[in-house]
């Protein structure tokens, strides 16, 4: 093995993107320990799905001469971040080029894929379950093939690395890596959201934080006010990226608002992109809450909720999958809802002991720190060029 392990890495970097943001601090801790250089390739997946075929071509030439200098290639994946085939393309010209090749999973096949089942017995049933099953095959041909190939595969939780096992992914290949937590420097004081609430002394106020998502229970987060005393207030503490296919969701939130009578309760910040800002709202509400959907969080992590232990705040979330493994391993970090119902996130809300709950948000921080998780990773490099 050489005594420095190389890494390139293809991957969201340099953009307003989870994923981005999220490897971003890997190769920022990466950069304090000896025997690993790490870098990232510079077109990353967005760019490269928006190219021609004769463009993605030339790149992927690129690609491979620049590999001649690295040991490994590491890519990002998630479903929503390929086009067809783009994520085929990239690991088949890094085994041809005699690499390893590792891959962070961030959302689980189980869910991405799903079982196709024949709705009905007349002949449009027939239709769709035809196409839906080609549908199916494509994507684990574009997908789930190229994993079988690959030297690691990265998850985040057991459920996860369960759902490959099902898909022929052979178990030593993957490796369970929780969801690290944030490395932030103090943020500067924020007061926006006091000025916007009318914070009075007695005021409790929760909030939601990062992108605004269907699956991410915001509407539950207002709807909870209701069963709340008058001092609980609401900061939504990011907003809809520009981009997102979620985009008319804002319009119906800021109805709901109306419609419940709760303008003077809650204060939505918009779209924030600056580190020290963000963490600055975050640190002036009281608790922060993760009313996300069973569903889709089964089978995804949440870099989300590490910006409120990075941040040492109290937590309450939903009881999804991913949740309950956080809530174990933590020691009770995490505060679950009995349900996933707006009247038990009101209730909780209510009784949640906000100093206990701060101490164990700051000392599962300490536990899962990037630096630390970082660590890992390497070993996993180290391991699978050895």
């Amino acid at each position: 093995m050489n005594e420095v392990v190389k890494v390139l890495h293809f991957s969201p970097h340099d953009e307003n993107d989870g994923i981005a943001r999220y490897q971003e601090q890997y190769l920022k801790a990466m950069a304090g320990i000896d025997g690993v250089q790490s870098t990232f390739f510079d077109v990353t997946p967005s760019a490269f799905r928006s190219l021609s075929a004769h463009d993605q071509h030339r790149v992927l030439s690129r690609l491979k001469k620049q590999l001649k200098d690295y040991d490994i290639l590491h890519v990002q994946h998630e479903f929503g971040l390929f086009n067809p085939g783009d994520f085929q393309k990239i690991v088949t010209v890094a085994k041809r080029a005699g690499k390893k090749v590792v891959v962070s999973l961030h959302l689980s096949p189980a869910f991405a894929i799903k079982p196709v089942k024949l709705g009905g017995v007349g002949p449009r049933s027939l239709v769709l379950y035809l196409r839906q099953r080609r549908y199916s095959k494509k994507m684990t041909t574009w997908n789930i093939e190229p994993l079988k190939t690959v030297d690691a595969v990265l998850v985040h939780d057991e459920n996860t690395a369960v759902a490959l096992r099902e898909r022929g992914i052979a178990a030593e290949r993957i490796y369970v890596l929780p969801h690290p937590v944030y490395d932030f420097p103090e943020p500067s004081k924020s007061t926006l959201i006091a000025e916007k609430l009318n914070r009075q002394k007695d005021d409790i106020i929760y909030c939601t934080v990062g992108m605004m998502h269907r699956y991410k229970g915001v509407y539950d987060a207002v709807k909870a006010l209701k069963f709340l005393p008058a001092n609980y207030k609401l900061a939504v503490v990011g907003g809809i990226h520009p981009l997102s296919e979620d985009l008319p969701m804002y319009n119906k939130l800021c109805d709901l608002i109306d419609s419940l009578g709760l303008k003077d309760r809650v204060f939505i910040t918009g779209f924030v992109t600056d580190d020290n800002e963000f963490n600055g709202l975050i640190k002036e509400c009281d608790v922060c809450v993760y009313p996300y959907d069973g569903v889709y969080y089964a089978h995804a992590s949440s870099g989300a909720i590490n910006l409120a232990f990075s941040n040492h705040m109290p937590v309450i979330a939903y009881p999804t999958t991913i949740f309950k493994e956080i809530s174990e391993t933590s020691g009770g970090a995490v505060v679950l809802t009995q349900t996933f119902a707006y009247y038990e996130l009101a209730r909780e809300l209510e009784r949640i002991d906000i100093q206990k709950q701060k101490q164990l948000s700051s000392a599962y921080a300490e536990q899962m720190a990037w630096p630390k998780v970082t660590q890992t990773l390497v070993d996993i490099y180290e391991k699978i060029l050895s």
